[in-house]
């Protein structure tokens, strides 16, 4: 009987370091610059416990083309207090900064980014499945000239210096 607990006990330990971080709700705090959104754990917190950076994505700073339009979209879905699940991708960023999906309301607000032409996929960080449809909506932005691809580009948004 100890042997099973002593292997139920290990079993669990390890498991607790392999799975996968789950989605979580939190509450907007502040949406800053480039697709950081500070949050808290609570509503009406008087500080932010985490920022987090939406994964796959990148957005216009704002200054700019394009960049106060993309942090309008943000700040339509995400005002203060406003109840968010956010899904952790991988590994947390170089900045230490934790990649996430975020969602309201079951919406996607990194997919609605780059839908919007607010933001496009990003080339180096983006490995997720579901990539692939980002890219394909990317693309409808492009040719439907949505957003930052309505721009006469030279250099493409992602060469961009920030």
């Amino acid at each position: 009987m100890k042997y099973l607990l002593y292997v139920l006990a290990c079993t669990l330990l390890v498991s607790s370091f392999v799975l996968p971080a789950q989605a979580r709700t939190a509450f907007v705090f502040k949406v800053e610059d480039n697709g950081l959104v500070a949050v808290s754990n609570w509503p009406k917190a008087q500080k932010a416990d985490a920022v987090v950076r939406m994964y796959g994505i990148n957005m216009p700073s704002l200054r700019q083309p394009f960049g106060k339009e993309a942090r309008a979209f943000l700040l339509k879905y995400l005002r203060k207090d406003e109840e968010v699940e956010i899904s952790p991708v991988g590994e947390k960023n170089e900045e230490g900064l934790e990649e996430v999906l975020l969602q309201v309301s079951g919406h996607s607000l990194n997919y609605g980014l780059v839908d919007e032409g607010l933001a496009w996929v990003d080339r180096q960080t983006c490995k997720s499945s579901y990539c692939r449809r980002w890219y394909i909506v990317e693309h409808r932005a492009v040719t439907q000239r949505k957003g930052i691809w309505s721009l006469e580009l030279e250099t493409p948004p992602w060469q961009w210096s920030r």
